[in-house]
Formats: structure tokens, C-alpha cells, sequence
């Protein structure tokens, strides 16, 4: 069954006495909640206006299982990313010792006897 996209108006317009609290109508109060959080409250205040009087219930229950799923299916995205990134800083580690490495014999490489000398000589 295909969803009809209501605006915000359109979805607060269509709160009634006679409706079917579902699944799909607190999902749409989700979506529309996560640019203008005020319109969960809104909405929910409606509802219980027209006599759902546990449609906070329903909505908080409804959320707290998506966000819940959200997180679990996000998760192994989460620890593939993170070893990406430690394996992209690992790589840089290594390509930034041996750059510098070269530098430092480019360095050696360009200084006389005589520097090379006073360079040991202040090591020591």
C-alpha cells in the first residue's frame, strides 16, 4: 500500500476522533519531528485533544523501538568506519615517517664534510 505524503498542516488536519492510530502516522510525525522538534509535541497534543489519551505512550514506545533498531543496524557501520579511518591514519603515519625520512637524507646529503662533522660532534 502506497504512503500519501501529507504536509504538516495536512497531517494535523487529519487528526480525528474516528481515526486508527498506526505505525505509519507516528512514523510521520517522526520525520516531520526531526527538522522542527516542536511538531511531535504538536501533534501529540492533538491526539490526545480528539481522545487518544495514550498517544504519548504509543509515540515514545513507537520512537524508542526505531531509534533502538536505528542504533543496532548503525552499529557495524560505525566499527567499519572507525577501522577505516585507523587504517587511512596508519597509512599516513607511515608515508609522513618516510617523507620525512627522505627529507632528512636530502638534508645530509646537501651539507659538506665540515657540517656533517659539527653535526656528530654535537650528538655526541
Amino acid at each position: 500500500m502506497a504512503s500519501v505524503l501529507l504536509s504538516k498542516n495536512e497531517l494535523l488536519a487529519s487528526i480525528n476522533p474516528d481515526m486508527h492510530l498506526t505505525k505509519g502516522f507516528l512514523r510521520k510525525i517522526y520525520g516531520y519531528s526531526i527538522t522542527e522538534p516542536e511538531f511531535a509535541e504538536q501533534a501529540i497534543t492533538a491526539l490526545e485533544a480528539v481522545g487518544c489519551t495514550r498517544a504519548r505512550e504509543y509515540y515514545d514506545s513507537w520512537v524508542g523501538e526505531y531509534e533502538a533498531a536505528y542504533d543496532a543496524a548503525m552499529k557495524p557501520v560505525a566499527d567499519w568506519y572507525r577501522r577505516e579511518c585507523e587504517k587511512q591514519w596508519e597509512k599516513r603515519q607511515k608515508e609522513g615517517d618516510g617523507r620525512r625520512r627522505q627529507e632528512i637524507i636530502q638534508d645530509l646529503h646537501q651539507r659538506s664534510d665540515k657540517e656533517l662533522l659539527s653535526l656528530l660532534q654535537t650528538l655526541n
